[in-house]
């Protein structure tokens, strides 16, 4: 009979060869990711001049997270995990092998390329909300923070340097060749997950997809318990407003940075200054384990938000283009080192039954923040000006930076801290036995 700790994981998962898997897995669906995402527009532009209409791929690819985050979670709460997010790849797989012949066949209407980047989005919601949900099903908890960053750093480095430049070069041979290339990629991530051993479904849900209320419930559930986590709650609503802070920043720094904006950049240039969010993310996710361990959760937490509200503030008040470079790679990395220490927290706390519904409250409030922060810097560039963007972020991440040390320096947030050190486990490699 399989053996489950008190938090209802199967113990044979704990397979080290499992999480190495699932590693390999996260890495190669995304760099196909990237490839995709880069080559989604260029297909649209090949069928319309319209600035809109090309935008349009990117709104159909990205609106699935506002729908469905909350479903994805629910979901991932009541099945095998690992089969989901395997179910997902197969679906993003076959969607671009549709895409492929159409575009072969010269017979992709620009519907058609929205149909499929909706589809693609979809698939990526309910995968992605579900592979952080099955680290803590791998990893023993006293490596949990270390895993995270492993994870949190190979996928900026697959999404943002490996896939987009990987996409531009195969879309150079062709768009097909570029979305078939993808698709491949999704289908290898899928044998990689085949291949783990155990079982990804939570051991304490006794529910089932026949027996159990609706999924309605299950979310309504899941938002309940979110919200009697006040520790938990804050700093989800925290990294919201980041986010959301974060995508304004990128929805008009082009305008900023490029000729004729005030920086004076050309288009590489460019490409450097963004690639230097990449580099601080990977540098502060891989550092995260570290700092925590040195300066503790708490500092690292304020630390990352500080940098945060360094990456806004810059544009603010110079448009000096190394002073922004380096604002911009301080930026990175305290995105970096917030999504090691906050996830790893979230993971050794938030129990298993309910981390796929937690997730999915975790991934509406980061991303469904996005569209309105876009949204709110286009307004407020478009009526007072580019400066007021920048300002208004900064105005924004010191109150998030206040919240966040009002949080961390809290009671509360020691009596969590003693919670997630409660479920370190004393040998990480291999099963218990009795």
């Amino acid at each position: 009979m399989q053996r489950s700790d008190s938090r209802g994981r199967d113990l044979t998962s704990l397979d080290p060869r499992n999480f190495r898997t699932l590693w390999a897995g996260s890495a190669v669906t995304n760099v196909a990711d990237g490839i995709v995402k880069l080559t989604l527009p260029l297909a649209a532009v090949s069928m319309t001049d319209s600035p809109a209409l090309v935008a349009g791929t990117t709104l159909a690819n990205t609106l699935p997270w506002l729908l469905f985050s909350l479903h994805a979670g629910a979901l991932a709460d009541r099945v095998d995990r690992r089969l989901l997010i395997m179910t997902m790849a197969a679906v993003r797989a076959l969607v671009l092998a549709a895409l492929v012949s159409g575009i072969l066949a010269d017979m992709l209407p620009l519907a058609g390329l929205y149909a499929g980047a909706l589809l693609l989005g979809t698939a990526e919601v309910f995968a992605d909300t579900t592979r952080m949900s099955v680290v803590p099903m791998v990893v023993p908890r006293n490596r949990m923070e270390s895993a995270i960053a492993k994870l949190t750093a190979t996928e900026t480095v697959a999404n943002e340097f490996i896939g987009p430049p990987l996409g531009g070069l195969l879309a150079a041979a062709g768009l097909a060749v570029a979305l078939g290339a993808g698709g491949a990629g999704y289908v290898a991530a899928l044998l990689a997950l085949a291949v783990m051993t155990g079982r990804y479904r939570s051991e304490r849900n006794p529910r089932s997809m026949a027996s159990a209320p609706g999924l309605r419930a299950d979310i309504w559930e899941g938002v309940q318990y979110v919200w009697r986590e006040r520790v938990l709650r804050t700093l989800l609503l925290v990294a919201g407003g980041a986010s959301g802070c974060w995508s304004a920043w990128m929805s008009v720094i082009a305008v900023y940075a490029v000729t004729p904006g005030p920086m004076d950049l050309n288009r590489s240039e460019y490409g450097l200054l963004i690639g230097a969010v990449g580099v601080g993310g990977v540098v502060g996710a891989a550092a995260a384990p570290t700092l925590t361990r040195r300066l503790g959760r708490p500092v690292v937490l304020a630390i990352s938000v500080v940098c945060f509200a360094v990456l806004l503030g810059g544009p603010a008040i110079s448009s000096s283009p190394p002073l922004i470079a380096v604002t911009t790679l301080l930026g990175g990395a305290g995105a970096g080192a917030w999504n090691v220490t906050y996830s790893s927290l979230r993971a050794l706390v938030v129990p298993d039954e309910m981390m796929g519904r937690y997730s999915g409250v975790s991934r509406l409030t980061s991303w469904g923040a996005m569209p309105l922060g876009a949204l709110a810097a286009g307004f407020t560039a478009e009526l007072i000006g580019l400066k007021a963007v920048f300002w208004g972020g900064t105005a924004l991440s010191v109150l998030v930076l206040a919240t966040t040390l009002r949080t961390v320096t809290s009671s509360e947030f020691r009596q969590v801290q003693a919670r997630a050190a409660a479920t370190y486990e004393p040998d990480p490699a291999q099963p218990q036995r009795s």
